[in-house]
């Protein structure tokens, strides 16, 4: 399953990148998405997140009460104004994942981020339901990190 995103911020690429390797701004997502907690681990690349979210109803019998969701995104070297990178998601203790690139590129009002996933669980049988229900947990930390990402920015202009 593909999963493609393109989000819009109102900052240079350095400041978005800045903030999306900034362990503060992962909890500002982890409200967002009322995760019942989140850990991050930053890197000079990089950042890995674990946010922990209540498991879709449909889900419980399989992932337990909460899914631990872990995003890992790595930075590559910068490309003039545009940078680019990797995306590594998944839940934990779930065979699969997404896997895809990152890219963030300016635009006359900020800068453009575009994730383009492939994700896959690999469970016989019921693989592909927990596939749809993971997939929206997911796609909800992409979106909530542009939603927050321009408030975080105006709050926070020297980050």
């Amino acid at each position: 399953m593909k999963i493609t995103s393109t989000l819009a911020f109102e900052a240079t690429p350095d400041r978005v990148r800045n903030m999306l390797i900034n362990p503060d701004f992962s909890a500002y997502i982890a409200e967002e998405i009322h995760a019942d907690s989140v850990q991050s681990t930053q890197s000079d690349q990089g950042l890995r997140t674990e946010f922990v979210v209540a498991s879709p109803d449909q889900a419980k019998r399989f992932l337990g009460k909460t899914m631990t969701i872990a995003e890992t995104l790595t930075w590559k070297a910068t490309d003039g104004d545009t940078h680019t990178g990797t995306l590594d998601l998944g839940v934990k203790g779930v065979p699969g994942g997404a896997q895809g690139v990152i890219s963030l590129s300016p635009t006359p009002q900020g800068s453009t981020l575009v994730y383009d996933a492939d994700f896959s669980v690999r469970i016989p049988l019921v693989g592909k339901q927990v596939e749809k229900l993971a997939r929206t947990h997911l796609t909800d930390i992409i979106h909530a990190a542009e939603k927050v990402g321009n408030t975080w920015l105006k709050d926070n202009p020297s980050e």
